[in-house]
């Protein structure tokens, strides 16, 4: 499924809509909602980055999975899924046949998901 709502963006701004919170996406969205929803920001649902098989490999977070959770049990589970995102998203990880854009999505992610782990965990 392709967002209807990435239509007519560039890549940077399709990034921003994934990144932070609308109306007016200046706002960063939370640690808990960037790992839940990073697969909106990968091909198909994302347009303007074109497929590769390393996406597949992402295993997605339940929605559920950091809900109705204390602090002393979210920040954990947050320490844990943070790691896990940036273990893909890890520049030595990745694909060496990754496109211009590819490069630029998963640069971009890593840097969101780093800047609010620091956010939270320092």
């Amino acid at each position: 499924h392709i967002d209807p709502r990435l239509s007519g963006l560039t890549l940077e701004e399709a990034i921003q809509r994934w990144s932070h919170q609308p109306p007016n996406y200046k706002r960063a969205n939370s640690l808990q909602r960037l790992l839940i929803t990073v697969p909106r920001a990968f091909p198909p649902m994302n347009h303007k980055v074109e497929e590769h098989d390393y996406f597949s490999k992402w295993k997605t977070f339940d929605n559920e999975a950091f809900s109705d959770l204390c602090d002393d049990d979210l920040k954990p589970l947050l320490q844990r899924g943070a790691r896990k995102a940036k273990f893909f998203l890890h520049p030595d990880k990745l694909p060496k046949d990754l496109t211009e854009n590819q490069t630029i999505l998963f640069k971009t992610m890593w840097d969101v998901i780093a800047q609010q782990e620091a956010a939270i965990f320092g």
